[in-house]
Parts: structure tokens; C-alpha cells; sequence
């Protein structure tokens, strides 16, 4: 299917090149949370003891909750405090949700601004499988390297919490973090984060083949690999997937502030309505089915 570029929709980026972070207004948290390896430091222990402060009016198993996920798996408990933390960034109410008698999978938090509740799932990419799917190195090196996006890890993080967020009565955001320092400034760009809406995509020509010559100008084309809501149907053009997943929020908490961008599901069972959240892009993408196209957006919202 064609994924033609529009004005201001740099989409073509499958593998990049790093370049220096220079004049960027993001800033590496440095060595407070960027140690050799993702352990306990004095910025994560002052995250740790304010989810706790958090949680303290709710039910106590919660705090139950967080602290066997710290023991079990630190990074995913940083990452719950990081993305909530981010959140009530953006004058976000947010509560514990998760099922007190651990007989349900439920989305971590129950959510409300302007009159409006949703769902929040969240899931961490690791230092080290963000190592492995971009070929960036942790802690940060000098120099330029080829790199790839981390948009595989998002589509798995998408795929697996999709039966978590079925059957909810508010939309659910499935909100991916991960504290790898340069994935949270170069995986986060739009340009591969777009490609969450469409998939992969890859440049074609259309050949004559008696002359062996080029025919027109060359244009972008996917087959839907990594994406998130979309996958081929039997007519081979886009179909739906996941429709259970409102939308993604994709975290980039190894910088101070964290990078955050949202997709939306073209078709979700529970519409997420982005003007909740006026502080954070969302990116939309529009089937043409006359066309055979898909165009991505990244629309303003306006404030409800």
C-alpha cells in the first residue's frame, strides 16, 4: 500500500545515523540515572519514594504491588513511576487500577482530566533489549553509528497488552517507556514513530520491463510490518488490528524531560479523544481505500 509523504510528514527514516545531541533542549539525565547498568541511584530512589507517597492513600495492596515489582523487576517498577510521574505531568488525576485480588489483568491506572476517565497500560522496553533492537550503545558513546528504530519493541508491547485493555467501559492508552538514553531522543522522532501508524516502509519504482528504464517518480510503500493497528486483510489492503488498544503513548524516560508521542488507533472499540492530553502529539493516520493510501497526520488538538 503507497504512503505518500505529505508536507511536514518526514516519514522515510527505517535506519539512521546518529549525530550529536548539541542544541537539543532535551537533556541526558547523566550519570544520577545513567550508570553502567540500570540500578539503584539517588534520582531513582527519589522516583521510587514519591510513588510510594502516591500510593499511600490507596489501598494498601498497591504498595504491596509496586514493592514485589521492585524487587522482581526494577526497571518495570521505574518505568510505572516514570510514566506516571509523566502523566500527572500534564495535570492528569491518576489512580492505582490494577485488580486487588490479582485474579484480573487490568491496566495499571485509571485516569481522568477535563470530564473525561481512561485506562493507562504500562509496559517497559529494557536498557538491554533497547540495546539489542537499535544497536545503540548504553551508557551513551561518542560518535556517529548506524542505528534502527525501536518500533518492533513497540509493536510487541502493543500486541501482547491488547487482551489486557478488552472489555473496558473508558478508552485504554498502552504507554511504552524505556530509559535508554539515546532511544529516548532518536527512536522517539516522528519520522519512526509515524511508522507505528503504517508500517515499515521501503521506496519503490515502477520498471518497464522491455525498456529496463524507471517509470515515473519513485514512492513509499508498506507491508504493514510493525504496525501497530493496521495489518493486511484478505483483499491485501489495510485491515484493522487490536481494536481493544485506543491509542499509544511511547516514553522516552532516559532524557530530563522524558519524550513522549501518542498514535491513535484508526478504528478502536473505545475512541481516545487526544484533546484530553493537549501537551502530547498524537498521530493519526487516514486509509484511502479509492487510492490505496495512507496518509499520517500530527493535527493540533483543540481543547475540549
Amino acid at each position: 500500500m503507497k504512503c505518500p509523504r505529505g508536507a511536514g510528514d518526514p516519514r522515510r527514516l527505517p535506519l539512521g545515523t546518529t549525530g550529536t545531541s548539541e542544541g537539543r533542549e532535551e537533556k541526558q539525565i547523566g550519570d544520577a540515572i545513567m550508570p553502567s547498568r540500570f540500578e539503584r541511584n539517588e534520582y531513582l530512589d527519589a522516583l521510587a519514594a514519591e510513588h510510594r507517597s502516591w500510593l499511600s492513600p490507596f489501598d494498601a495492596q498497591y504498595l504491596r504491588y509496586f514493592e514485589r515489582l521492585l524487587h522482581a523487576d526494577y526497571e518495570s517498577a521505574m518505568t510505572e513511576a516514570g510514566i506516571r510521574r509523566l502523566l500527572q505531568s500534564h495535570n492528569v488525576s491518576v489512580e492505582p487500577n490494577e485488580d486487588l485480588t490479582g485474579s484480573r489483568r487490568q491496566p495499571d491506572f485509571l485516569c481522568s482530566h477535563l470530564q473525561h476517565s481512561f485506562c493507562v497500560e504500562v509496559t517497559c522496553i529494557s536498557i538491554d533489549k533497547a540495546v539489542k533492537e537499535t544497536r545503540l550503545p548504553y551508557p551513551t558513546e561518542k560518535g556517529g553509528r548506524n542505528y534502527r528504530s525501536l518500533n518492533d519493541g513497540f509493536w510487541t508491547a502493543c500486541r501482547r497488552k491488547a487482551s489486557q485493555c478488552g472489555r473496558l467501559v473508558h478508552p485504554a492508552l498502552v504507554a511504552i517507556g524505556t530509559f535508554h538514553t539515546d532511544a529516548s531522543i532518536l527512536c522517539l522522532e516522528k519520522p519512526h514513530v509515524a511508522m507505528l501508524l503504517t508500517g515499515e516502509t521501503k521506496m519503490t519504482c515502477n520498471i518497464d520491463i522491455r525498456k529496463g528504464e524507471f517509470v515515473g517518480d519513485p514512492y513509499e510503500t508498506t507491508e504493514f510490518r510493525s504496525a501497530a493497528f493496521l495489518r493486511r486483510d484478505e483483499s491485501e489492503s489495510a485491515g484493522f488490528a487490536r481494536n481493544s488498544v485506543s491509542g499509544l503513548l511511547v516514553c522516552g524516560l532516559g532524557i530530563a524531560p522524558p519524550r513522549v508521542l501518542g498514535v491513535l488507533h484508526p478504528n478502536p472499540a473505545r475512541r481516545f479523544d487526544p484533546a484530553i492530553l493537549p501537551g502530547i502529539e498524537f498521530g493519526e493516520v487516514e486509509i484511502d481505500r479509492a487510492l490505496g493510501e495512507l496518509r499520517v497526520s500530527w493535527p493540533t488538538p483543540a481543547v475540549s
